[in-house]
């Protein structure tokens, strides 16, 4: 059993009701737009940089550094950007969104939507010791898994084993809070991708493979989880960090069509659902050893 372990972290804690001096925070409903793409490179009304692949947003009145919850009211979608520039300009609309924040709400092809801005309050804290999920200690994310890690990837499929290649994972911070690198390197292939914090109150991350793929992902205990379909094959990956200084890693793959459906009976006491059961053709797994912080 692994034993509990004390970690001294800092972790930025989301907050939706009152702000230090109990005043409430900002909340409103209204249409969002987002910036063009001739904005990029162009200087934000607090000086910044703007890049339409951050997510950041321009609102009339809130103070710049001020985080928002904005949730899409038609899919119930929702992003947290920061507030760095003024506006819109447009009667009706109360906030302007980057590019990364409106396709995140997926409303980029209707240009507009209706939302609902709430302001979420950050409180830098010192976390003494993580609480233990099933006897293990739970680690902050992505805060603790920040380093590099290598390992031995084994590769699968329904013929056995087929070949170990050299895999590294190399995950670090950068200019903007809401971004961290996230570089998979595959013997010598390296990809470069980026993790995006988009709702850490759902734990609800995404890996943007800086390509217009740009993966939903979820935080289920120490897990890191993905599923998706690309052409007729659904994937499952998952990372889940064992310690702090080992992770494991690992794609499932099959058809994305159920193989065949069990079950399905109704009995004069009984009904018994119809099971839809899918194949799996491969499987990519491996251990990963922290290399270094």
């Amino acid at each position: 059993m692994v034993s509990r372990m004390k970690f001294f972290l800092t972790l930025f804690f989301f907050t939706s009701s009152f702000g230090s001096f109990g005043q409430s925070l900002y909340s409103a409903t209204g249409k969002a737009s987002f910036y063009g793409k001739k904005f990029d490179g162009r200087k934000t009304a607090n000086g910044e940089i703007f890049s339409n692949k951050e997510l950041t947003a321009a609102h009339p009145t809130l103070p710049f550094g001020t985080f928002v919850k904005v949730t899409n009211l038609k899919n119930n979608k929702s992003v947290v950007v920061r507030i760095n520039d003024r506006g819109p300009y447009v009667k009706g609309r109360i906030i302007d969104l980057s590019k990364a924040a409106a396709d995140s709400l997926d409303f980029i092809h209707s240009g507009w939507a209706k939302v609902r801005v709430d302001e979420v309050q950050i409180t830098v804290t010192e976390l003494v010791e993580a609480p233990p999920i099933d006897n293990e200690p739970a680690f902050s994310f992505p805060n603790v898994w920040v380093g590099d890690w290598s390992g031995e990837l084994k590769i699968y499929n329904q013929s056995g084993f087929q070949k170990m290649i050299p895999v590294e994972l190399h995950i670090h911070p950068t200019e903007s809070p809401f971004r961290y690198s996230w570089k998979i390197v595959y013997d010598t292939s390296a990809r470069n991708y980026e993790l995006v914090i988009r709702d850490p109150s759902a734990n609800m991350f995404s890996i943007d493979e800086k390509n217009g793929i740009d993966i939903m992902s979820f935080l289920l205990g120490n897990h890191f989880i993905s599923r998706f379909e690309i052409e007729g094959t659904l994937l499952e990956c998952e990372y889940t960090l064992r310690s702090i200084d080992e992770m494991t890693f690992s794609i499932r793959a099959g058809d994305d069509d159920h193989h065949y459906t069990s079950g399905n009976i109704q009995t004069q006491n009984d009904t018994v659902p119809a099971i839809h059961v899918y194949s799996i053709s491969a499987l990519q797994v491996a251990t990963l050893n922290r290399i270094s912080h």
